[in-house]
C-alpha cells in the first residue's frame, strides 16, 4: 500500500509540474528581474548619507564592474547548463549534495519570507503622503482605527492582488512590472534632467568629501557595502521559474544584460543629479537616507556626537531646520524630498511640489513592483522543492488555466501577509547574509562543475581558467569585506539572526529527507527546454 501511495505521488508531481507554461519572453523577464535587482532609484539613498558622497560614487561605479557582472556571466552559465524550476537550489545541489542544495533554497526562501513584505509595508507607509490616516489613524463609527491597522490593511491589499494577478500567469505579472519599469523611471528622469541643469546653469563650484566627516573608512564599508549590495543583488532568483522562461538560454541572458545597464542608469545619474543639483549645499548629504536611532529624539541625535555641546546642538538643529527638515523627524532626505529641493532651487515653489508628488508615487509604485519582481522567487522555491520530494508534496498544485503553481503562491501570500504585521527592515544584515552565502555556493558549484562535468553543454564564462578566477575574485572579496567591516563594527549580533534561520533548516532538512523524499525521484535539472535540444 505505501509503495502505491508513493507511486500515486510520483504520478501527481509529474502530472502537475508538466502544466507550468512558457510565458516569460523577454519584456516580462526583464521587467521581474529588474524589480528584483534594482526596482529604481529609492533605496539608494543610506549610501550617501551613512558612506559620503565620494565613496557612494565610487562604490555605485565599481559594484556592478566587480560584483553584478561577475554575477551575471556565472548565473549565464549555470542556468545554460540547468534551466531547470528551482534554479540555483539544482546548481548548488547538483555541485554538492542535496544537503547543501536544500540550504541554499532555504537560505533565500528565509530572505524572501523576512524581506519581500516589506515592500508593501513601505508601499502603505509613501501612500501616507496622500491619504493621512495611514499615518495618523482615524476613527470610524466610534471605532478608532489606528495607523498601523490601516497600514496593515493597505499592505495585505497589495499583497493579495499582486498574488492574484501572479496567480493568472507569469507572463501577466511580468508585463505589468515591465511597463511599471518605465512608469516608476520617468519621474527620476525628470528630476535628473532638472537636477544637472540646475548644477551647469547654477556657477557654482560644488566639492564633495569622500567620506563623512568623522568616520573611518572601515564604518563607512561596513553600512555602504551592505546597502550598495542590497541594490545590486538578485541576478539568480528569476532562475527559479525556470521552466516557465521562454527559450530560456537565450531570453534569461539577454535580460540580465539589459538590467545591468538599466541599473547603473538607474543609480547614477539620479545620485549625480541629487548630489549636485543641491544634495551637497552646505554638507545636506549628510542627510540622505538616514533614520533616526531613536525616533523620540529624531535624526538630530545620529547627526550630533554623544559629548556634543548644547551649543552644537543648537547648530546643528538651525542647519536641518535651514534645509527644510524637523530635528526631531525620523528621516532625513530621499528622493521625494531631493526633487522638491531641486525645485525649490529652481525658484518654483510649484515645480518643487510637483517633483515631490510624482517622486512619491514613484516610490509607491517602486515598492509595488519590487514586491511582486521578488515574491516570484518566494513561491517558486517551495514549490521547487516540494517537487524534489523536500516538502510537502500539496505544494506542487499548478493551476490548469494560468499554468502557474498557485498552491504556494497562495501559501506564501499568506505568510507574507502575517508579516507584514512587523516588517523585519532591522533584519537586512541577516538578509543579505543569507544571500550572499548562497551566491558564494552557486560560485563554488559553477567551479565544481567545470571538472566533475567539463562535457555538459553550457555557456561558458570567457576567458578559460583565468576568466573564472576573475569573475569569482571581485564578488568574494567584497562579500568577505562586508562581512569582516560588519562583524568589526556591530559584532557577532549582525549574523546572529541569519545563522540562526540556518540552523532552522538544518533541523527541518532530516525529517524533511527521511519522511517526504522517499518515493519520489531526483528532477532532472539538465533536461532541454522544447526548442532549445
Amino acid at each position: 500500500m505505501a509503495v502505491n501511495n508513493s507511486s500515486n505521488g510520483v504520478t501527481v508531481i509529474a502530472k502537475e509540474t508538466k502544466k507550468l507554461k512558457r510565458e516569460l519572453t523577454l519584456l516580462p523577464l526583464f521587467g521581474l528581474m529588474y524589480f528584483t535587482v534594482s526596482g529604481g532609484s529609492y533605496g539608494i539613498e543610506p549610501l550617501i548619507g551613512w558612506s559620503g558622497p565620494g565613496l557612494a560614487m565610487l562604490l555605485i561605479i565599481l559594484t556592478p564592474i566587480v560584483f553584478s557582472l561577475p554575477n551575471v556571466l556565472m548565473v549565464r552559465e549555470l542556468t545554460s547548463m540547468m534551466p531547470a524550476e528551482g534554479g540555483y537550489y539544482h546548481w548548488v545541489k547538483q555541485a554538492f549534495g542535496p544537503f547543501v542544495g536544500f540550504m541554499a533554497g532555504w537560505n533565500n526562501w528565509m530572505m524572501s519570507l523576512l524581506d519581500v513584505p516589506i515592500y508593501t509595508v513601505l508601499a502603505a507607509y509613501y501612500l501616507g503622503y496622500f491619504l493621512p490616516p495611514l499615518r495618523e489613524g482615524m476613527t470610524v463609527g466610534g471605532i478608532e482605527l489606528s495607523a498601523n491597522f490601516l497600514s496593515w490593511l493597505v499592505s495585505a491589499l497589495l499583497i493579495w492582488v499582486i498574488s492574484y494577478m501572479q496567480i493568472r500567469g507569469a507572463r501577466l505579472s511580468g508585463l505589468f512590472t515591465g511597463y511599471l519599469t518605465i512608469i516608476v523611471m520617468a519621474p527620476l528622469v525628470l528630476m535628473t534632467i532638472l537636477g544637472l541643469y540646475q548644477w551647469v546653469t547654477g556657477g557654482v563650484t560644488i566639492s564633495l568629501p569622500f567620506l563623512p566627516e568623522g568616520e573611518t573608512m572601515t564604518g563607512a564599508l561596513a553600512t555602504g557595502l551592505f546597502v550598495v549590495m542590497w541594490n545590486y543583488m538578485g541576478w539568480e532568483l528569476p532562475s527559479v521559474a525556470g521552466d516557465e522562461v521562454a527559450n530560456p538560454k537565450k531570453t534569461y541572458p539577454r535580460a540580465m544584460t539589459l538590467v545591468l545597464v538599466a541599473a547603473v542608469a538607474t543609480y547614477a545619474l539620479p545620485v549625480m543629479a541629487g548630489l549636485y543639483g543641491v544634495g551637497a549645499d552646505d554638507g545636506r548629504y549628510q542627510i540622505w537616507g538616514i533614520e533616526a536611532s531613536d525616533e523620540e529624539v529624531g535624526i538630530i541625535g545620529d547627526l550630533v556626537s554623544e559629548d556634543a555641546t548644547p551649543e552644537e546642538i543648537a547648530a546643528t538643529e538651525a542647519q536641518l531646520e535651514e534645509w527644510g527638515v524637523d530635528p526631531t523627524s525620523a528621516t532625513g532626505w530621499e528622493f521625494p524630498d531631493i526633487g522638491h529641493a531641486i525645485g525649490e532651487k529652481m525658484g518654483s515653489l510649484a515645480l518643487a511640489r510637483f517633483l515631490g508628488t510624482i517622486l512619491t508615487i514613484g516610490a509607491v509604485l517602486s515598492m509595488i513592483g519590487l514586491f511582486t519582481g521578488n515574491s516570484l522567487g518566494g513561491s517558486r522555491v517551495p514549490f521547487a522543492l516540494a517537487e524534489d520530494g523536500m516538502m510537502p508534496r500539496w505544494l506542487v498544485k499548478v493551476h490548469n488555466s494560468y499554468g502557474t503553481p498557485w498552491v504556494a503562491i497562495v501559501f506564501v501570500g499568506i505568510i507574507y501577509s502575517i508579516f507584514s504585521l512587523s516588517a523585519f527592515a532591522f533584519l537586512v544584515v541577516a538578509d543579505v547574509f543569507l544571500q550572499c552565502l548562497v551566491i558564494l555556493a552557486e560560485f563554488g558549484a559553477m567551479w565544481k562543475l567545470r571538472f566533475t562535468d567539463p562535457n555538459r553543454p553550457r555557456q561558458k564564462v570567457p576567458g578559460g581558467i583565468l576568466g573564472m578566477v576573475l569573475v569569482t575574485l571581485g564578488p568574494t572579496i567584497i562579500i568577505l569585506v562586508a562581512f569582516y567591516s560588519q562583524f568589526i563594527e556591530e559584532g557577532f549580533q549582525s549574523i546572529g539572526w541569519a545563522l540562526a534561520f540556518m540552523a532552522l533548516g538544518v533541523i527541518l532538512y532530516f525529517p524533511f529527507r527521511k519522511y517526504l523524499k522517499p518515493g519520489v525521484p531526483d528532477v532532472d535539472p539538465y533536461k532541454e527546454p522544447p526548442g532549445e535540444g
